[in-house]
């Protein structure tokens, strides 16, 4: 592996690196780089240290046969001061233990998480932070916020999505796009992130990649309930650089009983990644990902009358260059491409009249590039620049149609082509005030082409020692966001809207109960302005549109809206140290909207409260047993108006008593057990998973059946087992 300074990715000459609880270790070369033969298979904890810095652990450390291990370990320089240092081994990193509203996650860790299936999103979900969908959906809700909310960064890399049947406009989707296997490690920031991210009000998960194996040719096959798939990976110009390549066929037409659906998803995924050393302080990165989706709907399937069809297609290249211009800092600059293509078409069941088409395709091209210096450790400057030159074409259909407040809304016929351009510019100060004290001060300007908006938002938190174990952080930050091209498109009025603005307020409290235990508890204030409505739909939020399936055709928008959440949350994290692992979390929040017509409503995701519980127990480097339980309050949803559907065939909402009602509670009981087993030439990990183990009915909806005029309710995930393994060589 490699250990680096974590503020400036300079190699650390001469750090100790060490087998926990056996004789084993090396010293760091000149490069960063170690090696350590002679560990037996098996899982391991690491221990790295060298004076000037805090000594971390690295837990999940997995050593199988015939096969080479590599580590990227970042080490948090001490921030000297006055008194006595103490010097303690611990499993969270400073940006764990001191950034504000922050969970990290490792490659282990995502893909051992009882009941998400190696979807990160789904591991993430359990966050406190994230308020609940459904099961059929893995949508990031984040504090009272919409899917369309949140920011996610791969090396450096902007994507617009990471689901398979992405919605269009949004962050969400049903199936995860990402191999986990190449996943290193992943950091997500529920609030109060810093300047260096921007155009998103709720949130930002960094993700980053691991690289293929740089001594030798490695294989994997796998089967799981996103489906098969192939793993490759090896050197180039050993030892300097390494590629490795994942592809993926869904089979989820054998499971379609259980998922509440008669029609057939079907989607397969490439990631590819190649990295090259040019020279020490120069590495290069090539990346790219794509998805292909399909689905066919007909009316023979539960609550549909009409036939669908729907073909989406994600592309996205990149390059990423990290220089380490100076001892005490480094730069990464990015190039990418993103695409999507969106392709839905909608007939009547009976007449195969066309009621909706949509044939759009977005495309991005941006450059990307951060700079970080640290003169010293009290002391770090960050600053930066992003560019997007958006190109677009959209194509939709949406006939006259009686909406769900018994309004008639005309047909949408739009053919357009949209080229824009976004800008953004950033810079941040972290400095330390004391020997207990740090701040950090920044500020973001945004400049959109299409409504000529510039926004300004300032950022600043601070970070307070109580003592060794015990931290007190606060934040502040404005937040803006441009509405999605889909809807600003639909109405020549929707350019002139304002962007959407969020306020931050966090104030929270961490403490180390133990070196492999952290407790958080955090406060937050969101506040939201210049939130869009639909004038003929008055009552409802239309951010809120975007945690469903299809592209929302609202048409005309106005600004102006007014939406707050707030909340109280509190999580403890137990890093696998010994044999136990688990996490245990619980949340309070009430999320709310100002309508057109001066009513304050609760938001769609109002669950008010949210309990997750991961306990994991491995008794011995084969077997390892895992358990997940989620309860969320009830969502709220609008009641029909029964006898006006039953009048026009349709289904007509309660327009006076939008999100008046409770779904009931949803919780969720998963198991999972795994076992390993090592050969001379390969490796087996294979798994069982149980989903929604006592079977309990949790509402995903009640729709209005016109056959039959009167309400029906539909599941999520009944009882499902399903199994799985990889076949490592």
């Amino acid at each position: 592996g490699r250990v680096v300074d974590a503020a400036t990715q300079q190699p650390l000459l001469g750090a100790n690196v060490a087998v926990m609880g056996r004789q084993l270790g090396v010293s760091v070369g000149e490069d960063g780089r170690f090696a350590i033969a002679g560990v037996p298979v098996g899982l391991h904890r690491l221990q790295i240290s060298i004076i000037g810095y805090e000594t971390a652990i690295r837990p999940d450390v997995v050593v199988r046969s015939n096969r080479i291990t590599s580590v990227q370990i970042e080490l948090d320089e001490t921030a000297l001061g006055m008194g006595e240092v103490v010097v303690t081994a611990d499993y969270f990193s400073a940006i764990e233990e001191e950034a504000v509203s922050t969970v990290n996650f490792n490659f282990e860790e995502i893909r051992r998480s009882p009941g998400a299936a190696g979807d990160i999103s789904r591991l993430v979900q359990t966050l406190p932070s994230v308020n609940m969908n459904t099961d059929q959906r893995n949508d990031l809700i984040v504090r009272g916020g919409s899917p369309a909310e949140n920011l996610t960064i791969i090396d450096n890399i902007e994507i617009p999505n990471i689901n398979h049947f992405p919605t269009q406009g949004a962050s969400g989707g049903p199936v995860g796009l990402l191999n986990t296997d190449l996943i290193a490690d992943v950091n997500f920031y529920a609030g109060g992130f810093s300047a260096e991210y921007g155009d998103r009000l709720s949130s930002v998960m960094v993700i980053d990649q691991r690289e293929g194996n740089r001594e030798e040719f490695d294989g994997e096959v796998n089967l799981g309930i996103a489906g098969a798939g192939l793993i490759l990976e090896g050197p180039i110009g050993r030892p300097r650089g390494s590629w490795i390549l994942s592809a993926r066929r869904s089979y989820l037409d054998l499971i379609v009983d259980a998922v509440g659906t008669g029609a057939v998803p079907k989607y397969s995924d490439v990631q590819a990644m190649a990295t090259y050393d040019l020279k020490p302080e120069h590495q290069f990165e090539l990346l790219a990902i794509s998805g292909f989706d399909a689905i066919d709907i007909s009316p023979d399937d539960e609550a549909e009358d009409d036939f669908a069809a729907v073909a989406t297609d994600q592309y996205i290249a990149g390059a990423n260059w990290r220089w380490l211009w100076s001892t005490k800092g480094y730069a990464e600059t990015s190039l990418a491409y993103t695409c999507s293509d969106y392709g839905v078409n909608v007939l009547d069941g009976e007449t195969r009249q066309v009621l909706f088409n949509n044939d759009s395709r977005e495309q991005k091209l941006a450059l990307r590039s951060n700079w970080y210096f640290a003169p010293r450790p009290s002391r770090a400057v960050k600053w930066g620049i992003v560019t997007r030159h958006l190109f677009s074409d959209f194509d939709i259909f949406d006939a006259v149609d009686i909406n769900r407040v018994n309004n008639v809304e005309d047909e949408l016929q739009l053919r357009e082509e949209v080229a824009t351009t976004k800008l953004g510019t950033f810079a941040s100060l972290q400095q330390s005030l004391g020997a207990r004290l740090s701040a950090t001060i920044g500020a973001r300007l945004e400049y959109f082409d299409l409504n000529e908006g510039l926004d300004w938002s300032p950022r600043i938190s601070l970070v307070g020692k109580l003592d060794e174990r015990t931290t007190l952080t606060a934040a502040f930050g404005i937040y803006y966001q441009t509405l999605p091209l889909s809807l600003l498109v639909q109405h020549p009025d929707n350019r002139r809207l304002e962007n959407p603005r969020a306020d931050h307020y966090v104030v929270g409290l961490r403490r180390r109960l133990t070196p492999n235990t952290l407790l958080s508890v955090e406060a937050y204030q969101k506040n939201y302005t210049e939130s869009p409505f639909d004038p003929d739909d008055p009552t409802i939020l239309v951010v809120d549109y975007f945690a469903d399936f299809g592209t929302p055709v609202p048409g005309r928008l106005v600004g102006g809206g007014k939406a707050q959440s707030r909340g109280v949350e509190s999580l403890i994290q137990k890093k696998l140290a010994e044999d136990v692992y688990g996490t245990l979390s619980y949340a309070y929040s009430i999320s709310q909207y100002t309508d057109l017509t001066g009513v304050e409503r609760n938001r769609t995701f109002d669950n008010r409260h949210l309990i997750s519980i991961i306990v994991g127990y491995r008794p011995s480097d084969r077997f390892e047993y895992s358990v997940r339980w989620r309860y969320a309050g009830g969502r709220p949803y609008t009641p029909f108006d029964q006898e006006l559907s039953r009048q026009l065939g349709q289904a007509i909402i309660q327009r006076d008593r939008v999100n008046s009602e409770r779904y009931s509670a949803y919780h969720r009981l998963d198991l999972r057990f795994d076992y390993r087993k090592h050969f001379e030439n390969f490796n087996l990990v294979s798994f069982f998973t149980v989903l929604n183990t006592y079977n309990r009915a949790n509402i995903f909806t009640y729709y209005w059946d016109s056959d039959e005029s009167r309400v029906k309710r539909i599941d999520q995930w009944s009882f499902l087992p399903v199994g799985g393994f990889e076949l490592e060589f």
